[in-house]
């Protein structure tokens, strides 16, 4: 899970918004950890231990693996490099989750973790028509993501490689997944639409 970034665009401090009494970044890590993937690697870098301190009870999970990317100010390309090196030579993929989910769900991660288990093949959710999240890359293309650099998030990868891929249909229930919170604007509209 990527969780280094400033947030400029949202202003800074984004992961660690109170939503319905907990952090953004509280909601995408407990879906990572209740869904079956372990170990789930955590990368922070900016206001790490701020958000760190915001992840209360899930510290304690014996799945969870804390990274610190102290270049983290280089890009995201950086944070998926180091999470992706952690990994032991027998370990088939990985799954990508990002931190400013917050309504990105285990089941969805855990659709996708086995679709992946039985086909070793690049696999994602699709939304709208665009790759959606999250995505489990097999180790094959880890050397292209080991070539990005800066805010690189290896779409154009994915983009490659999408003929191949598994893609899965999202419910209309499934698509508020998505949701992705990068600017103020998302963040109002979080708390227009969502109810507690």
């Amino acid at each position: 899970m990527l969780a280094a970034g400033a947030g400029r665009r949202f202003g800074g401090q984004k992961l660690l918004q109170e939503f319905h009494g907990r952090a953004v970044i509280y909601y995408a890590l407990r879906a990572a950890l209740d869904a079956p993937l372990d170990p789930v690697y955590l990368v922070l870098g900016a206001e790490s231990e701020s958000v760190h301190a915001a992840l209360g009870a899930l510290r304690a999970s014996p799945k969870l693996r804390v990274l610190l990317n102290k270049q983290w100010a280089l890009g995201r390309a950086s944070s998926l490099q180091l999470a992706l090196r952690q990994l032991p030579a027998e370990v088939p993929g990985a799954v990508v989750l990002l931190g400013d989910m917050p309504l990105m769900t285990s089941a969805l991660i855990a659709r996708v973790a086995k679709e992946f288990e039985k086909t070793q093949k690049l696999c994602f959710p699709l939304y709208r028509g665009e790759i959606g999240r999250p995505v489990a890359l097999p180790r094959a293309l880890f050397a292209e993501f080991f070539r990005l650099e800066g805010d690189e998030s290896g779409r154009a990868i994915l983009r490659a490689y999408e003929n191949e891929a598994i893609k899965l249909s999202l419910s209309s229930e499934e698509e508020i997944t998505q949701f992705d919170l990068d600017t103020p604007t998302d963040w109002e509209a979080l708390q227009r639409v969502l109810k507690p």
